[in-house]
């Protein structure tokens, strides 16, 4: 096994650890007798405990952006793929919510590193599709595109403060309020087409996100 296969074995290890007990429930030794591996093996890896949970959070922050970029590839609407990344937004906040939770709170310093930059990506993401709804002509007169991306954006930062025992039913209820606000925001000649290509590309989505309906 090579440095970065190990690594990734190791961090992989770790987040799932991480995730199921919390971060300050998980220490080095643990992990190191989780992996059975020296701690000396492990501590010449990461030299300690946070730099290994910010290589945990960078997985995360990689694997979402990796969905961004697979599903802008396949999709040539740029706002449909951000309401739907709402919905990857939920599902991978609930799939890592204690890590989530114990970063923001115990490491502020990698919260503040990974999660701001993540936000601010998803909100460019956000924007440039309500632009490019604009520029061909699927809004309507006078819809401020500052405020919808603040909207759209905030319902997602917001989805920790509710509570559904059910992730895939949580983000059906986030994608489906997003394609709800912008249905306000279109044309009725607009509105016709995002919903023949919402039915086009949900599925695209459920199969990517394996999702049931």
């Amino acid at each position: 096994m090579n440095n970065e296969e190990l690594k990734r074995k190791i961090v992989d290890t770790s987040l799932q650890m991480f995730n199921s007990r919390g971060c300050k429930g998980v220490t080095m030794d643990d992990i190191a007798q989780e992996l059975h591996m020296s701690k000396r093996t492990l501590y010449e890896t990461f030299a300690n405990k946070e730099e290994l949970l910010s290589d945990c959070v960078l997985s995360m922050h990689e694997e979402v952006e990796a969905m961004h970029r697979n599903f802008f590839e396949k999709v040539d609407e740029p706002l449909l793929v951000a309401l739907y990344m709402m919905r990857v937004n939920a599902v991978f906040s609930y799939k890592y919510q204690k890590v989530i939770e114990d970063v923001e709170r115990y490491y502020p310093e990698i919260h503040d590193r990974f999660f701001k930059i993540h936000t601010s990506s998803f909100r460019t993401m956000v924007e440039h599709g309500i632009l490019y709804a604009k520029e061909k002509n699927y809004l309507r007169e006078g819809v401020d595109i500052q405020l919808a991306t603040d909207f759209i954006c905030d319902l997602v930062q917001r989805r920790r403060l509710c509570e559904y025992g059910n992730s895939t039913e949580y983000a059906r209820r986030i994608k489906d309020i997003g394609f709800t606000y912008v249905r306000g925001m279109m044309t009725i000649d607009s509105i016709r087409r995002y919903e023949e290509h919402e039915a086009e590309y949900g599925q695209l989505f459920n199969e990517e996100l394996d999702i049931k309906k």
